[in-house]
Order: C-alpha cells, then structure tokens, then sequence
C-alpha cells in the first residue's frame, strides 16, 4: 500500500468522523431545543439525523449528480441547525424558579462614578431545605472607594474536576464590613432541574446572582451538603475595582441582552475568567479552565497559594464548610466575619485589566 493510498483512506475516514460529530451534534441541538425534550423535538432530532445521515452517505458513496446533492443536502441541514441554534435569543423573561426570579439592576454611572445601587441581591431564608425558604430581595449601594477586598469560592457538590466558583467584595464602612456576593448561575425556569448536557444546548438562560454571603454560602453548605472553600484574592486597590466595576457592567448588559449558558463557553468558572480578563479570553476556553476543580491544585503547583506547608494543610485553611454551619444566621455581617476565621490567600494568575 502506497503512502497516497494511506494518505487518501485517513482524509476519508477524518471527513467521515467530522460528518459523524456534525450530525451528532445537530441532531442533539434539535432534540434539546429551547422548549425542552419532548415527544416533539425527539421528532425533529430524528429526521434531522436522518436526512444528514442520508446527504453524508451519498456524498461518500454516490457518483456525479448523487455525490453532490447528497453533500448539498448535508451541508443545509448542518447549516441550518447552526445558524437556528446560534440566533435563537435567550428568553428575558419566564416563569422562573423563585431564586433566580429577579434580576438584579444596576444604577450608578460605572464610567464616571464611585457610588453604585444594586437592586435585586437575594437574601433568603431557608426552612429545612433549599426548596423550602422565604423569599427576600435587598438594594445596596457601594461605594468603590470603601472596596478593600475580593474572595474567590469553591463549592464542590460531589466531583473534583468540576465545582461552583463564585466572588464576593468587601466594602470597610464606617460601622463594619459588608460583604456581597456574585454568582454566575443558571436561570431555571419551574419545572427544570439543571442538566450537564442541557446546559450545552441552550435550555438555560445567564443570570448573575447578586446575593449575600449567609444566603449564597449557607445554602450549599447547610441544604445541599456541598463543601465550600474561600481565598483571599491577593489584589491591588485598582485591581479590585476595576474587577468590581467588570460585575457591573455584565449585570447591566445581561439584563439589557440576555445570554444563554453554556456548560463550556459561557459557565460560572469561564465567566469569571472572562469577566477578570475584560471580555479579552478566547472563545473556546482551554481544558484547565473548564475544570475548574483543578485550579486549587494548579494554584498552589504554580506557587500562588498561601504560605501552608503542604497543599492539603492549605486546602483544608481555606475549607469553610463547618465554619458556615456554626455560623449565627441572624445577621449578615456576624455569618461573614465567622466565614473568615482564617484567610488564605491566592494570587491570580489572569491579570485584572483595565475595563475595555
């Protein structure tokens, strides 16, 4: 067998895997279509699969006019699935779960002032289960001049590559320290539950979830048994703010352009990235970045965590977990200040820029 021969069987067999990966592909885009799954779309993914199915073999296994029109056929399926699938807008409204029911409003100049009124930060109280609350809804304002600190969370419900990452500021006023909490989540409608493979094919829209720590935190640790970590973020006064400012104006594009999630270009631990890195990030992210679990170890391989002797000593400073549960729930700042009993610091590797 000559080297032209091999080189024509491995061109054939990558073309064939691509027609393989687009069909697949397409045919899941349809089957998880905004709506949902359903007897429907399970209708539609179907003849979508086959009618790519059939335009791929005749390409591959036709002649002449055959050849072609099996192509062309191909071709308008897959392009037409992509071209539905990246123009369909994000709902800006819907029957939403009650803790992403509202969505928060920023008022305040971000390019010229240094006051700032979120209205929306969710503040619930949860009776027994993370179902079970009483719904509340605060305006804060914040001043960019009290900003002294930023922490980054882990929250890790089961899995090690993977978690929940989400940031907090922390504003020194003249009565004590406030802390606020920003979370990149998914906005469920009722009746949704979240799905790995759902949030790659637009079933759930983007939100930012401005909220206060004894919510945000408490929830995980108390109601989903979740194990939560929390790092100092090792930042410049100008840093700080400038990632501060970054939170506001995607809060307020959000909610004038809604956006969909995505489990790999648009998710908690991307968005952070993106957001630090003033919208500069690549479009498809790398590996290390969307295995967000990993980034503690990669943190401290790389010389960026705290001064511990050893990785676990460092891993398990910055675990709050049982810190939350003890927490007293009554007050805000109490439940923050027993959350930062101890503080183990981290320095960012993506730098925070300027805002574009």
């Amino acid at each position: 067998m000559t080297w032209t021969r091999v080189a024509v069987m491995v061109k054939g067999a990558g073309l064939l895997g691509l027609a393989a990966a687009l069909t697949a592909w397409s045919a899941a885009a349809a089957a998880y279509a905004p709506a949902g799954p359903s007897a429907a779309t399970g209708a539609v993914a179907t003849v979508v699969a086959t009618l790519a199915t059939a335009g791929a073999v005749a390409w591959r296994l036709g002649r002449g006019r055959a050849k072609a029109a099996g192509a062309m056929l191909a071709c308008i399926v897959w392009g037409g699935t992509l071209a539905w699938f990246w123009w369909v807008p994000a709902p800006g409204s819907g029957d939403w779960l009650p803790e992403c029911a509202v969505a928060p409003v920023v008022t305040g100049d971000t390019a010229d002032s240094t006051r700032f009124t979120v209205h929306g930060i969710r503040d619930f109280r949860y009776l027994g289960t993370d179902r079970c609350i009483e719904p509340a809804w605060n305006t804060r304002s914040f001043s960019l001049d009290q900003l002294r600190t930023v922490d980054l969370f882990f929250s890790f419900w089961g899995p090690t590559l993977i978690c929940h990452n989400f940031v907090t500021f922390g504003f020194e006023t003249p009565d004590g320290w406030d802390h606020v909490a920003v979370s990149i989540e998914v906005r469920k409608r009722r009746g949704q539950s979240y799905s790995a493979v759902g949030g790659l094919f637009r079933q759930f829209a983007l939100v930012f979830i401005w909220a206060e720590e004894r919510d945000v935190v408490r929830v995980r640790t108390d109601f989903r048994g979740e194990s939560v970590h929390r790092y100092r973020l090792l930042l410049t006064d100008a840093q700080a703010r400038n990632l501060f400012l970054h939170y506001l104006d995607e809060t307020r594009r959000l909610r004038e352009a809604p956006r969909w999630y995505n489990a790999v270009t648009q998710s908690c631990g991307v968005d952070i990235i993106r957001t630090a890195s003033g919208d500069r990030m690549g479009v498809f992210p790398s590996p290390w970045q969307l295995l967000n679990g990993t980034w503690e170890r990669r943190a401290w391989d790389f010389g960026r965590l705290g001064p511990a002797a050893t990785f676990e000593e460092e891993r398990a400073a910055a675990n709050v977990t049982a810190d939350a549960k003890m927490a007293p729930s009554g007050s805000a700042r109490e439940f923050s200040a027993a959350i930062r009993k101890r503080d183990t610091t981290w320095r960012p590797a993506v730098e925070i820029r300027g805002r574009p």
